[in-house]
This record gives C-alpha cells, structure tokens and sequence, in this order.
C-alpha cells in the first residue's frame, strides 16, 4: 500500500515560498479552536448550511450581497491555493499531495486588511504519495490527479454551485485558468523540471482526465484551452500573449475591486465592437 509520507524540507519550504502553504505541529480540533486561528475546515463547505454561511460572510467581505459573486471568486483563490499546489507538487516533486476536504484548513490573513483567504493550512504534517516501483508514472498520474479532482475539487464546487446557483463550469473555468497558468508560465520561469515534462503534464490534464471525474459532460480542462499555438507562445514568452475566457467570472461586479480581469470576456467584446465600427459613435 503506497502510504503518505511527509514532505522532504526543500519541497515543504518551495510550497510555502510559491504559495503560503502551511501546516499544523499538531491536528487541530473543535470549532472555538479553528476560528481562534482564523481557519475554516474545507469539509465544512460541504454542507449546506456552512456553505451558506461562508458564502454570505464573505460576500459582506468582498463588498455585495451576492452569493454567486462570492462563490466565483472564492473557487479562483481557492484554485490558486490549494489546486495549484497540488499540480505544482505532481510534476516537479512526482508527488501526490495528501489533500482530504477535512484536512485542508483555509486561512484568513493575520494583518489588519489581510486577504480573506491568504492560504492553505493542511491539518497536521504535509504529506504526499510518491510514484512506486511498481506502476508507471502516467498510469500514478492518472490516478493522482483524477482522485484530487473527483473526490476533491468535484465535491467543492458542486457544494458551491448548489449554494449559489453559480453554473459549475465557471467555476470549472475559474479553475483551469489557473492551472493553465502554472504550465504555462510561473513552471517554465521556475526551470525546475525540463519544458517537455511541464508540456507532457498540461496535455494530459486536457486530454487524458475523464470529463466523468468533473461531474460534467464535457472535460472542462479541454474545453477552456484555446490550442497548441498559445502553449507554444508561452513557451517561447512572447508579449502579448493572453487567452480570453469563455465565461464571466464576475469580477468586475466586486465593488471592493472594480474593473474587468484581465481574461475578461466582456471587455474583449466591448473592445471590438467599438473597433468594428469607430464612426458609428460620430453618427
């Protein structure tokens, strides 16, 4: 049986350099003793009242009373903090993160204006999986990252689709954006792993993972991704180079923010039009 085993020091500090991951010494226990720490049990959004209750408090936070808004940008800083991660430990590490729903704690910042979700705590040492000697890579790959998604990712946003009424693909979005990010920028600047790995790794989250494992009919991962040319783009770090969201994430309807993201859908329509037809403003 391959059993979790904690994180090496370098591998532990890379995470929490890259993306504020945290552990606990000890497990935590009871509710007065999580919210004394500023951190709330992922699993707790599972439930519908605790994620009604998340949702609508941090929707005060963000400036609204919209629980879509709320659930929207909650799975983007959500992706960036504990989805990333997990990918970023896969490919460079070929480490399977051991992520539970009931082991992550999200953790609010400690300053005055902190963030509302600065990071991941795991709940008691950082542990992983790494590949055996007794599979392929691509066949622990496959089950690793499917594994994450269904019994992970899938759960969280299906809770946060029903709490919100959000469609799950933009949270599905939300997500990919993400990820497409780490392979195709913030990897490759980081030089850690050679660029036919990182490559190898985002074609199989577009092409290999069953849309089943994402509770949809399509696999999202696929859908989002607008082709080879812009990965090569990428690669080469051409200027300029951007991908335009099918859906809206509602960012732009945060009034503690304001403005469109830089992926927008909107804008880019808005931003044709007017150049489709300068003179119709003078007509």
């Amino acid at each position: 049986m391959n059993r979790p085993h904690p994180l090496n020091a370098d591998e532990a500090a890379t995470l929490q350099a890259q993306y504020r991951v945290q552990a606990t010494v000890s497990p935590i226990d009871g509710y007065d003793a999580l919210s004394a720490s500023r951190l709330v049990r992922a699993s707790a959004l599972l439930e519908s009242d605790g994620c009604d209750a998340f949702l609508d408090d941090l929707a005060i936070r963000l400036g609204t009373d919209s629980r879509p808004i709320a659930a929207s940008m909650l799975a983007k800083r959500y992706a960036a903090v504990v989805a990333v991660p997990f990918f970023h430990a896969l490919t460079c590490f070929d480490k399977e993160l051991d992520l539970p729903l009931g082991s992550v704690l999200l953790r609010s910042g400690e300053e005055p204006g902190g963030h509302w979700l600065e990071g991941m705590t795991v709940d008691g040492l950082l542990r992983a999986r790494a590949v055996t000697c007794a599979e392929s890579r691509e066949s622990w790959r496959l089950r690793a990252a499917e594994n994450f998604v269904r019994f992970h990712l899938t759960l969280l946003w299906q809770s946060l689709s029903r709490s919100s009424g959000l469609p799950a693909m933009i949270l599905w979005e939300n997500t990919a954006v993400r990820l497409f990010s780490l392979y195709e920028k913030k990897l490759p600047k980081l030089n850690a792993v050679p660029a036919a790995k990182i490559e190898d790794d985002l074609r199989f989250l577009l092409h290999t993972l069953p849309a089943e494992a994402f509770g949809q009919r399509q696999q999202p991962f696929a859908r989002f991704y607008s082709g080879s040319d812009v990965f090569q783009a990428f690669q080469e770090q051409k200027p300029g180079i951007s991908r335009t969201r099918l859906t809206c994430c509602l960012y732009y309807r945060v009034p503690r923010e304001g403005g469109y993201c830089e992926a927008c859908p909107k804008a880019v329509r808005q931003s044709r039009s007017k150049a489709v037809d300068p003179e119709r403003k003078q007509n």
